[in-house]
């Protein structure tokens, strides 16, 4: 297994807080947030959904030029395997990826660049709310076939799938089955959120758990309105 320590320290020279592949995953993490705060909070904010977005594809594009370096530096000189090679299988475990490489260079590289999105496309739409939801600008990502599917949840399917090829790829460890690791930036988030809550949640949780859990005589002392989420 592939941990903090295998790495050069030289890249965090640059990166400040980067230095493995699975700190570059949850920079990816933290970008998917970003966008999810936006879409949540911001609904007729329609430049930063956007912008959001495409740094999004971006980091999923660095995060696979790691993926790609650390699995040749730890092969044998003589039967490193090509990068192409990597690429189309990571490719193949992640479905996202086509879009991400289309999107990122295109917005790099000041020049469309389609790649292997083939027809594909980003839209924005104003999206009339509900009781549950407020009205609001959407992104969605529509393939070569015309069909449509939020990015919001386009980009949470990236986040997960990247998680389950870098355990298998054995460039991470794996945590409770069905769960990926809460980066210490969300933690400290949903420390600022919920207070004193986040003591008793279980590890590896991504979002709070519902006001069931735990029991409110397990946190004796704490204002009852911390339930309240």
């Amino acid at each position: 297994m592939i941990t903090d320590t295998h790495q050069p320290v030289e890249v965090t020279k640059h990166t400040a807080v980067i230095g493995t592949v699975v700190q570059m995953w949850e920079k990816l993490a933290w970008d998917i947030d970003v966008f999810e705060d936006i879409q949540r909070h911001y609904p007729s904010e329609k430049q930063p959904l956007a912008y959001a977005a495409i740094n999004i594809c971006i980091a999923a594009e660095s995060l696979r030029d790691w993926v790609i370096e650390t699995i040749r530096s730890q092969s044998p000189a003589d039967s490193k395997p090509p990068r192409d090679s990597i690429r189309d299988r990571l490719a193949a475990d992640i479905p996202q990826m086509h879009m991400c490489t289309a999107i990122a260079n295109t917005a790099k590289h000041h020049n469309f660049r389609e790649g292997r999105w083939t027809g594909g496309r980003v839209e924005i739409a104003w999206d009339e709310g509900g009781e549950d939801m407020p009205s609001g600008f959407a992104l969605y990502h529509i393939d070569g076939n015309g069909r449509s599917k939020l990015a919001f949840s386009s980009f949470k399917a990236l986040k997960d799938a990247w998680w389950n090829t870098l355990v298998a790829e054995g460039l991470a460890e794996p945590v409770t089955e069905g769960t990926i690791p809460t980066p210490e930036w969300m933690q400290n988030k949903l420390a600022r959120i919920f207070g004193p809550v986040t003591s008793v949640l279980l590890p590896h949780t991504l979002r709070p758990l519902p006001q069931s859990y735990p029991a409110k005589a397990n946190l004796e002392g704490h204002d009852g309105d911390l339930f309240k989420l």
